[in-house]
């Protein structure tokens, strides 16, 4: 065993030790442990999340008027309660509703009647309605958001636990753009072997609630949230003060998890992903929209050896509606399967532990699976759900989408395979539906995960590492198919992508532009290594798509690892509308005939521009 295992069990063991102590005598009273953080804004709402030590209910005291230089109750307005439950960590979300549009809103957790933690603000949308005048008849209106990805705050991984680029998105953005899209790779896998007993003595509850006697290993998941947000105080800021949502990368679930949509793989990365997924609804996922209301399943069932009979006597399977969601796994099952560590990447896990397609619901308690068991046993399993969604702002349309859940396996040696998807059928068909029935002339497609650059190198995890791939370039049927039927609609379309610890802005087409946002805080790659030997600029082509690379941060193969750190963050300023007002101070918002959209990239640790792409309807 490593010595850093050995030290990491001795202080569970010693918490555990404590914690029992402290779970036999009386528990101070619930309180706030983490948040508050913004979802989703709209013109006239916004959810508010947060955690509590116990389970209980929290609600947000909120107003126009700033606080004091003392504080303030900021009890002009005061929220439902919010419920906060210990089969979801202890954590919560109220939505403030009637809000009013394009105004800044000011406002407070309280717990038990008092406040707790700092206040925060953040700023309505803009309505059509309030922006509408005879010049702007659509009722248009500019906004910015920000957008990147990639924050490890591990310093043997990047810059450490201090962030320079969320501390100049603090000081110099948290008031002027809309929204927020952490475009994945928000966490990086710490604390992942934290024990569940330990966790259930320090919540001072007698029993682990059924998710966690299903999923264990949830609790890993849930203490590295809590680590994130609790040493990083410049990103909690940020997310106390600025609607954010959240895409999942493989971090979120574990690194380098391929194939989860891969029936018959076998890999103990795989078939994290529903429990990696669990922890993200609830520290990150609620701030989404999504396509499919319907989360994931979770339960303990039944298999025997040569029967392809599924059997859970707690679950009617007649009521889950399983062509809204993903297929089964049946988990690892080890103390070890969300850590990142490939002294773990052994075959040690349960026998039953595969990917799994269900055929058929054969009785309420019971479905058939495509292939039957390989050992007599009692499994927990999971069936995933679609975590991909859409919003639109003013005439631009946003697709937050899914790139690791129903995911094939890909194969580096036939990256053009047929029918090999990233996406999955039906949220390939859904994207390309709404894309079609939509009037927006801008349409930004999120994708963790770059679209025209290969990340083939980096290490990988499974047997045969020479198949390492994240992006699209391992998915190059479907890639080519999305981008053709993307460049004959009438609009632009703009691939904002991360995962690669790089930014850069390509043209694919006329129409088809991607722009990859990052790193927050992680080390940057090496392109000669780890992106098959782009250019830092101009033309390139990697599979059957020449591409031009307008711009990009650029690191050389002889920095030491920990040299390695350029930080970059990027705001995307939408121009639809001018003022001129009549009168000097006024407001009468006038329509361009041909909009823009402004790519802004910054230097994270000096905050100052180092590339700007702005991109017009085309002229007619």
């Amino acid at each position: 065993m490593k010595p850093s295992n050995l030290t990491f069990i001795a202080v569970c063991l010693l918490t555990v030790c404590i914690d029992a102590s402290v779970a036999s005598a009386q528990r101070d009273p619930n309180r706030l442990t983490h948040g508050p953080m913004l979802g989703r804004p709209t013109a006239t709402s916004v959810p508010v999340w947060a955690r509590t030590s116990d389970s209980g209910e929290f609600t947000v005291h909120y107003g126009t008027q700033a606080p004091g230089q003392h504080g303030g109750d900021l009890s002009d307005h005061v929220s439902e309660p919010a419920q906060t439950r210990i089969e979801h960590d202890n954590t919560g979300v109220v939505t403030l509703e009637n809000l009013t549009p394009d105004t800044r809103y000011h406002y407070r957790i309280f717990v038990n009647g008092r406040p707790q933690g700092e206040h925060g603000s953040f700023r309505t949308l803009p309505d059509a309605e309030n922006s509408r005048s005879e010049h702007n008849p659509e009722g248009l209106f500019n906004f910015r958001f920000q957008i990147g990805s990639c924050a490890n705050q591990n310093p043997l991984h990047g810059i450490g636990h201090s962030s320079p680029t969320y501390q100049h998105l603090n000081a110099d953005w948290a008031d002027k753009v809309h929204f927020h899209i952490m475009n994945g790779d928000w966490l990086y896998e710490e604390l992942r072997e934290y024990p569940a007993e330990a966790w259930r003595l320090t919540q001072g509850i007698a029993q682990l609630p059924f998710p966690v006697q299903v999923m264990p290993t949830v609790t890993g998941v849930w203490e590295n949230y809590k680590l994130y947000l609790s040493r990083n105080h410049d990103l909690a800021d940020w997310h106390r003060n600025v609607p954010s949502m959240f895409t999942f990368d493989d971090h979120e679930l574990v690194n380098d998890i391929w194939g989860a949509s891969e029936a018959g793989k076998r890999h103990r990365r795989t078939v994290f992903r529903d429990i990696g997924t669990y922890a993200w609804n609830d520290y990150l996922g609620w701030a989404n929209p999504f396509d499919s209301q319907q989360r994931l399943h979770v339960g303990s069932a039944t298999l025997k050896a040569g029967s392809d009979l599924l059997v859970d006597p707690q679950t009617n399977f007649h009521q889950l509606p399983l062509n809204e969601m993903l297929n089964l796994h049946v988990h690892w099952g080890t103390d070890t399967a969300g850590v990142n560590d490939m002294a773990y990447d052994t075959d040690d896990g349960n026998a039953n532990s595969y990917v799994y397609d269900i055929l058929e619901v054969v009785d309420e308690h019971t479905v058939r699976l495509h292939m039957p068991a390989k050992a007599d046993g009692k499994v927990s399993y999971s069936i995933g759900q679609r975590s991909y969604g859409k919003f639109r702002v003013a005439n631009c349309d946003f697709f937050l989408l899914d790139t690791r859940g129903d995911r094939d396996m890909h194969d580096v040696s036939q990256r053009d395979k047929p029918g090999v998807s990233m996406l999955g059928e039906h949220q390939r068909e859904w994207l390309l539906r709404e894309m079609k029935a939509s009037d927006a002339p801008f349409t930004f497609l999120i994708s963790t995960v770059p679209m025209m650059i290969p990340h083939s190198g980096a290490g990988g995890f499974e047997a045969d590492e020479a198949n390492k791939e994240e992006a699209w370039t391992g998915f190059l049927d479907e890639r080519e198919g999305l981008i053709d039927a993307w460049d004959d609609m009438d609009k632009q379309v703009f691939m904002m992508t991360g995962d690669l610890h790089n930014s850069f802005a390509i043209q694919v087409t006329d129409n088809v532009w991607e722009f990859c946002c990052g790193p927050h805080n992680s080390v940057n790659h090496v392109p000669a290594l780890d992106e098959s030997d782009r250019p830092a600029t101009g033309k390139f082509q990697f599979g059957p798509r020449e591409c031009d690379i307008r711009w990009s941060s650029y690191v050389l193969a002889d920095l030491p690892r920990l040299e390695r750190l350029y930080p970059h963050f990027c705001v995307v300023q939408v121009n639809n509308v001018f003022n001129m007002p009549i009168q000097q101070g006024g407001k009468r918002l006038v329509a361009y005939p041909h909009p823009q959209i402004v790519f802004q990239y910054y230097n994270g640790w000096t905050g100052e521009l180092a590339y700007a792409e702005s991109i017009s309807l085309p002229r007619e």
